[in-house]
């Protein structure tokens, strides 16, 4: 077969592999690499730079910076100084289209986790030698008509937008209602397939013991802990933060059980009786109160100088933890205040690696789950 159509299955919507992401991931293992995009995740272009034998972008630079936040366009300004030989910058350069020795993948979907994971978009997988060999002619022309950006200009670029939101935030809040069926694809588990779960366990067998008991004392519904991991990975694929991340902390403590921080705040908390606590902003409206099923809020969080800088509000997921986009859009929003009020953590001495790994590694997840819910 020459060609081949890749996009969302049913098995998507339902947390399958992407096909999206086992086809690039295919396509660019020990191979030599040509990539065109202007909308990437450096965590995502890790992937692909890990499991490559060389690799090379053409991308425009100013678009790519700036349709992220602001910590976010430091670490990509970093990757590209550290990567300066590989990335050359073409200004309005819209295309999506990864080219290998044998085999290319044009389509409509971003290179973030977002756009192979979850959002609706269509693409080709080309096989026929001679289309093949047509687009290395065409990226290697791209290649030849751009270069690498100066240090200097990047660097004044980076100054020059500090203060302006990212384009994915600068969005109306509100959204139309949708009776399409949303994408949850899960990525091709790479760090599974050279981390064995048995070495996971051997490194952490009293956490995960800890964690187990943790889960049990929240919920009797395994659905219902797994959507709570997913809405955490989602965060975590939103803010790209590692474990070792000095401001991320993924915590098992004696009394407010698995909780995430980042900073010093908690920014989401799983809680017994179905209900699940989430950092907000202030500007929330208390009207959605009702609406959106919040059954609580802590009137003594989150102060600093006696001002308050966010919310803490507790909402009711009795069955499912299932938040509409908007609930999402303000929590996100918050997340990434406290993400760019500090660089550490002061609670980093508390972080539980295994507890990222039930949230990042499905393989090891699904263990946590089969031993938790016999």
């Amino acid at each position: 077969m020459s060609t081949k159509l890749i996009y969302h299955i049913k098995e998507s919507s339902a947390g399958g592999i992407s096909p999206f992401d086992k086809t690039i991931t295919e396509i660019v293992k020990n191979k030599n690499v040509c990539i065109v995009c202007p909308y990437i995740s450096v965590g995502y272009l890790g992937r692909i730079t890990q499991l490559a034998n060389t690799w090379h972008l053409v991308t425009d630079v100013e678009e790519w910076i700036i349709s992220h936040n602001i910590k976010q366009r430091q670490s990509t300004k970093n990757f590209i100084l550290d990567n300066l030989s590989d990335i050359h910058h073409y200004k309005d350069i819209h295309a999506k289209v990864i080219v290998a020795d044998d085999k290319a993948f044009i389509g409509s979907s971003n290179l973030t986790a977002k756009g192979i994971r979850e959002r609706v978009e269509m693409s080709v997988l080309i096989e026929e030698k001679e289309q093949v060999c047509e687009l290395q002619r065409w990226f290697k022309d791209l290649w030849i008509g751009s270069e690498s950006v100066k240090t200097q200009d990047l660097e004044k670029y980076v100054s020059s937008i500090e203060s302006l939101p990212s384009s994915g935030m600068d969005r109306p809040i509100a959204s139309l209602p949708s009776k399409a069926t949303s994408i949850n694809a899960k990525l091709v588990d790479v760090e599974a397939i050279n981390i064995q779960v048995s070495d996971i366990l051997t490194n952490n067998q009293e956490s995960h013991e800890r964690l187990i008991k943790w889960i049990k004392k929240i919920t009797s519904n395994r659905d219902w802990i797994n959507d709570y991991f997913d809405l955490a990975r989602e965060m975590i694929d939103f803010t790209e933060l590692t474990s070792d991340d000095p401001m991320l902390v993924t915590s098992i403590t004696k009394n407010d059980g698995i909780g995430i921080i980042i900073g010093q705040r908690y920014v989401l908390k799983p809680q017994s009786n179905g209900r699940i606590g989430l950092i907000m902003p202030l500007d929330y409206d208390q009207q959605n109160y009702n609406t959106d099923r919040v059954v609580h809020e802590a009137e003594d969080y989150f102060f600093r100088n006696k001002i308050r800088e966010a919310r803490w509000l507790v909402f009711e997921r009795t069955d499912r933890i299932k938040f509409h986009e908007n609930i999402k859009i303000y929590w996100k929003k918050a997340v990434l205040s406290e993400l760019e009020r500090g660089k550490i953590s002061g609670f980093k001495q508390y972080h539980e690696p295994i507890v990222y790994e039930a949230i990042m590694n499905p393989t090891y997840r699904a263990k946590l789950l089969d031993e938790t819910f016999i």
